[in-house]
């Protein structure tokens, strides 16, 4: 089922990729790679512009994003702790800023990320460059990594994957241990 809708896509072409990053900025679990390496490949086929890829697929995975951040504020306010909300808000304030940038960046986190920073009402006027920026960032180097490996390019990705995430991780592990002992 996942092969057809990623193989329908590909067919409508940069509308396909748009309305798929949305879903992945939002809490449904695709990965990204299952179409910006291939994409990457047609790229380097000269069938697909890098540029318009990038710019297509961040600004769809922002959308998303900002959905989960809305949807985040607003169910937040209607059945969590406010206790709770306070902590979210405290550490954003302080680290939430560094959170939304480097959360794309990390396998498998990019799209939650919105929900605290929707709990913790992050000014919009951060979260959506910011976030925009650093999906951009990752979209532009998972196309990247499609160009130059081709149908190699998932065996490659997996350990670079595995060590940027492995950093942003222990990074933002030390960071909410820091804070929370704080508490």
């Amino acid at each position: 089922m996942l092969e057809l809708f990623i193989e329908y896509i590909f067919q409508i072409g940069y509308v396909g990729f748009f309305i798929y990053m949305i879903l992945v900025g939002t809490f449904i679990p695709m990965p990204t790679q299952l179409i910006l390496l291939p994409a990457g490949y047609l790229a380097s086929q000269g069938r697909l512009d890098i540029t318009t890829l990038t710019i297509v697929t961040s600004l769809g995975i922002t959308i998303g994003a900002t959905i989960n951040y809305f949807l985040a504020n607003y169910i937040s306010n209607k059945i969590i702790n406010q206790n709770k909300i306070i902590k979210v808000q405290k550490f954003f304030n302080k680290y939430g800023k560094i959170s939304v940038a480097l959360a794309p960046l990390t396998f498998g986190m990019g799209q939650y990320i919105s929900i605290p920073a929707g709990m913790a009402k992050m000014d919009l006027r951060w979260f959506l460059p910011i976030i925009f920026l650093s999906n951009s960032l990752w979209n532009f180097s998972m196309v990247m990594l499609g160009y130059m490996y081709g149908e190699d390019a998932s065996s490659k990705t997996l350990y670079l994957i595995g060590g940027a995430t492995l950093i942003i991780v222990l990074t933002l592990s030390t960071l909410v241990y820091k804070e929370l002992k704080s508490y």
